[in-house]
């Protein structure tokens, strides 16, 4: 049957009955305890959804903080690598310049004396 023919012959029936049976009628008819479960279904099912979701959000920002925490540990230790080549470099470049300067100085004072054995030899 159609819902057109069940309203028409539960209006039909009401009119017949007395007013203490059409008052029953229309209390059976208006608490239909459904349709409020429903409805606390639904609320359920999103808050259930919305909870997951936000766990999900605080584990990928968590797992994002890991992630670029192991990433700067690895930078920091390429770093600090690269500064300790540079500070032997500039040891061994600071043990060098002592014998750099003698070796400039021997030579200066070779070329000082030749200098002054080509002056003496002019006049």
């Amino acid at each position: 049957m159609t819902l057109i023919n069940v309203d028409v012959q539960i209006i039909y029936k009401l009119s017949t009955l007395s007013a203490q049976s059409l008052y029953v009628a229309s209390i059976s008819q208006t608490t239909d305890s459904s349709q409020p479960k429903l409805t606390g279904q639904t609320d359920h099912s999103t808050s259930f959804f919305i909870g997951f979701f936000l766990i999900f959000v605080v584990i990928g920002f968590l797992l994002g903080c890991f992630l670029k925490y192991k990433r700067y540990q690895k930078l920091c230790t390429k770093l600090q690598a690269e500064f300790l080549k540079e500070v032997e470099t500039l040891n061994k470049i600071e043990k060098m310049t002592p014998e750099i300067d003698e070796k400039i100085k021997s030579q200066k004072n070779q070329y000082v004396e030749t200098l002054e054995k080509i002056w003496k030899m002019k006049p």
